[in-house]
Parts: C-alpha cells; structure tokens; sequence
C-alpha cells in the first residue's frame, strides 16, 4: 500500500448478516432467504472467531454497522453475543455511533430493548415504501402496518436515532404515490431518511422481469423529478440534504456512512465484507460459506486473495475524488493536497477545462477551498465523476 499522509482517526467497524427472510426482486447485495436456524448459529460462531481475531491491536472504532442482509432476523441474543465480541476485540469509544439495520417484520418490542441493552443506539429500518401495493411489488416481506408499529416500538425502546429507507422509481409508482409516502414518512419523523431510486442489477428477478419486456421503469424525467420533489420535500421539513442520496435532522448524519465518503479507514467482517486501511488498502472477504467456515475455524482472516489488488496513487487519488463528490460540501481542495501532497488541479489539469464547462452550465461549483456537485449537477454524478477515475 503506497503511503499517504493521513491523520489516523478512530475507524469504522462493518459487520456483515447475510440472512434475509426472503430475496427482494430488486436486491443484488450478499445475502440469501430462507438459511435455517443452524446455518445462522454456525454463522455467528465464525464471525465472533473472526472479530476476535483483531484483539490486542488496540484498534479504536467510533462506528459501527451491522448491516446485511438482516440483522434483525437473528435471535436477539446473537446480536448481543457479537456486540460483545467486538467490544472484546476493538476498542470502542463511549460516544460511538453503533447501528443495526432491521427490516419490519422481523422486529419486536423484545428485541428492540436488547438490541439497546447491547449498546446499540441507531436503527436503520427498510421501509422502501408506506404503499403496500409497491411494498407486495417489490416482493418485501412487510407492509406499511408493520413498519408503522415497529417504528413506534423502536421509538419506545429508547431510539432516538432511526434512519428510514425510501425508494423512488418503482415500475408502477406515480409522482403522488412518492409524495405519499414522502408524507407519511416526514409525518413520522425519522432522524434521517435514505432514498434512492430503483437499479436494475444483472442476477436480480426485477432485472430478468425487465429483459423479458414483464415490468417497465418510469421514464428517466419522472425518475429525476421524483428525485428533486423528494430533496424540495425533506429539506422543507427540516432535513439537511448532506449526501446524493441522504437527508438528516441536524446533528444525525450517519458517521459510519461518512467514513466512506470522507476517505477515513474502516474494518469489516463477515461473508464478504469490505474493508479499507492505509495500511493494508481495500480487502474483501471470501463469498463462501464453507471457505468463510474453514478459514475462520483455522484461526485465519477470510479475505479472498484473489480480489486484492494493489492500488496506484492515481488509483487512490480518483476513489478519493469519487466519494468525496457524493457529499453536498463536495471535495476539500485543502485536504486532498494534505493527503497526497499534491494539488488538486496539478494532478487533474486535462480536466480543467471539462470542470469549467460544467460549472459555466450550473453543474458543479468550484471555489479556492472546494469542489462540489449542485444538486442540478447530481443529475449527471455517474458523467461528472467519470472524469477522474
């Protein structure tokens, strides 16, 4: 790993349950429906030998994330054995941010109180939708009751900090139906809302349903319209639109999240899992369950050998530039130069003049001090990005 001059900061922790109830038609992550109670217990085993492999390094973690999949379809007590695992192994500070995504139906009023029990102080709920015609579309386990009572549990257990995840751009779903849920949801008043708009991934049912002409998306105006309806919405409300696809109360953005688009070191565990460390680069963890089994039964870290390769400064100059882009602040000039020990403009001089197109057309905004996407300029992020990796 080629050095760079970063200030070391308390990392990130991700860990990774790949169980679900059941595939959604749309959903390419690393998870699998309908594992038995067994396959999960012999999971948790793995995982806690795999956390405790980082023991006695003195790593200090102020987020963590246990993502999935669904967290919340194991038994509570499995959460509260692997939090304690990685309190064992990492060094975890008292004002840590530590999140668990849940989707509804998999919740109860038990579970909740130990999830805060086992210190954890943020929810991340699966929502996708208050229209439980779009919810049974999107093949969710749930519909809008579900979520409703299990947002009210969570509230009387102690969250006051619970993200909701939204979707746009469903086959089927009009602008009024996105406001509707939009309504609701604000209604409700999360401290931070996630939307995003539907992606066709290769190997999902939806993409298979689109290629054999059985669902059809809204047009990509409707899409973007959407979009900005949604940003206009929540930012009426009160929310702070902070990243691409990210809005917050004040003073609830999600800090593990933030480390990804701030170039900041997070560690990762489980079937999968991505990590990133100045010292050791981007990792990946093996895909398999047997492979994950024996490696981590062997006392060895499940990273697969063969997804490793080894960065260039460019190469890490340009995910830099990627990911701080995703941010509403954009890229500090200042900070990149600290980082790489280069200018901004020297590095990417041939794209000087393509920066300035964009500006000139209200697409991107560039001062002395940073560079940042205009919410128009979102529209084009995949073109925009683009230029530098």
């Amino acid at each position: 790993m080629m050095k760079i001059n970063r200030k070391i900061k308390p990392a990130g922790l991700y860990i990774h349950i790949p169980f679900c109830l059941k595939k959604c038609g749309y959903c390419d992550f690393l998870s699998f429906g309908g594992c038995s109670s067994r396959l999960q217990e012999q999971y948790v085993e793995a995982l806690k030998n795999e956390i405790g492999m980082y023991a006695g390094q003195g790593i200090k973690i102020d987020t963590v994330f246990i993502g999935g999949g669904t967290p919340s379809l194991l038994h509570e007590n499995h959460i509260t054995e692997i939090m304690k695992a990685a309190e064992a192994a990492f060094c975890i500070t008292e004002d840590a941010e530590i999140t668990i995504e849940a989707n509804p139906k998999t919740l109860n009023a038990d579970k909740l109180s130990v999830y805060r029990r086992a210190g954890i102080n943020r929810l991340s709920m699966g929502a996708q939708a208050m229209n439980d015609e779009m919810l049974e579309f999107m093949g969710r386990a749930h519909d809008r009751a579900d979520f409703l009572e299990n947002f009210r549990q969570a509230r009387q257990a102690g969250f006051d900090n619970i993200n909701a995840d939204l979707m746009f751009g469903i086959p089927g779903q009009t602008m009024e139906m996105w406001k509707d849920s939009l309504r609701q949801m604000i209604g409700l008043g999360p401290d931070h809302i996630s939307f995003y708009s539907l992606q066709l991934e290769e190997g999902t049912e939806f993409a298979r349903m689109y290629r054999n002409g059985e669902i059809d998306l809204p047009e990509s105006e409707l899409d973007r319209e959407m979009y900005h309806e949604g940003i206009r919405m929540l930012k009426t409300a009160g929310y702070n639109h902070y990243e691409i696809s990210n809005c917050a109360k004040p003073g609830h953005e999600c800090r593990h999240n933030l480390k990804y688009w701030d170039y900041d070191e997070y560690y990762a565990v489980g079937l999968g899992a991505h990590s990133f460390t100045y010292k050791s680069g981007r990792r990946c963890n093996v895909s398999d369950f047997e492979k994950y089994f024996e490696l981590t039964g062997a006392g060895l870290l499940p990273q697969d050998e063969d997804m490793y390769e080894e960065e260039s400064l460019q190469d890490m100059m340009g995910e830099y530039v990627f990911t701080a882009l995703r941010k509403l602040e954009g890229l500090s000039l200042d900070d990149f130069r600290e980082t790489f020990g280069r200018d901004f403009h020297d590095v990417y001089s041939e794209q000087k003049p393509v920066l300035a197109e964009y500006a000139g057309k209200g697409l991107v905004i560039i001062t002395d001090t940073h560079i940042a996407l205009t919410v128009t300029g979102i529209d084009r992020s995949n073109e925009i990005m683009a230029e530098f990796v």
